[in-house]
C-alpha cells in the first residue's frame, strides 16, 4: 500500500509503509509511514486514522504536517493492533497459504474496515497473488493471520469478483489498497 501521503495543500509528506489493524474489530488504527524516494527509511511518526481526511485509490490525504504523530498505532502504542503486510496468513486448519502484500479496505467516512487480504501464493508450488475476503474479527498476531479454510473457497485474483464472494457489492468509498 505504498501510496503517498498528501497534505490538503498539496505537499506530499510521506509514503505509506504498513497498515496497523485492530485484530479484533478489523478496523484502520494507522498508517505508518517511509519517507518519500527509493532511499528513504521507516519514519518515528504515523499517521492515526483519526487524523485521515480521506483514503483515496493514490494518496492518503491529511490536513497537514500536524496529522503525523510520533508512533501512533505503532506496536508498542497502548492502544494495539498490528502490522499486516508481510504477515504469513494460514488456514485455521494449519495450511499455509502465503504472505499478505496488501490488504481490502471498506471504507465509510467514519472508518476503514479490514475486509480482504491481497496475497502471494506460496503452498505446494501454486505462485501469484489472490484475494482472500474475510469477516473480522479474524486471529491476528505479530507473526501470522489465521482465516477459515472455507474462505480459501472464495479467493479471487479480480476486485470485482472479490466483491460479489466478500458479500456483495460494497459503497462507492471502497477501497482496494492496492501495494
Amino acid at each position: 500500500m505504498s501510496r503517498p501521503v498528501l497534505t490538503l495543500h498539496g505537499d506530499a509528506i510521506a509514503q505509506v509503509k504498513d497498515v496497523i489493524v485492530d485484530p479484533e474489530t478489523g478496523s484502520v488504527r494507522a498508517f505508518t509511514l517511509s519517507g518519500r524516494g527509493m532511499l528513504s527509511g521507516p519514519l518515528k511518526e504515523a499517521v492515526p486514522w483519526s487524523a485521515v481526511h480521506a483514503l483515496g485509490r493514490d494518496a492518503v490525504m491529511v490536513a497537514d504536517r500536524d496529522a503525523l504523530r510520533e508512533g501512533a498505532g505503532t506496536a508498542s502504542d497502548s492502544e494495539g493492533g498490528t502490522n499486516m503486510l508481510g504477515t504469513r496468513v494460514l488456514t485455521q486448519e494449519g495450511e499455509d497459504v502465503g504472505k499478505v502484500t496488501d490488504v481490502v479496505l471498506d471504507v465509510t467516512t467514519e472508518e476503514a474496515r479490514l475486509v480482504g487480504y491481497e496475497v502471494r501464493l506460496d503452498r505446494h508450488g501454486e505462485e501469484g497473488t489472490v484475494l482472500i475476503p474475510v469477516s473480522a474479527p479474524v486471529v491476528v498476531s505479530a507473526e501470522n493471520v489465521l482465516v477459515p479454510a472455507a474462505a480459501l473457497r472464495s479467493t479471487t485474483d479480480d476486485l470485482a469478483d472479490f466483491r460479489k464472494a466478500a458479500g456483495g457489492p460494497h459503497e462507492e468509498g471502497t477501497d482496494d489498497a492496492e501495494q
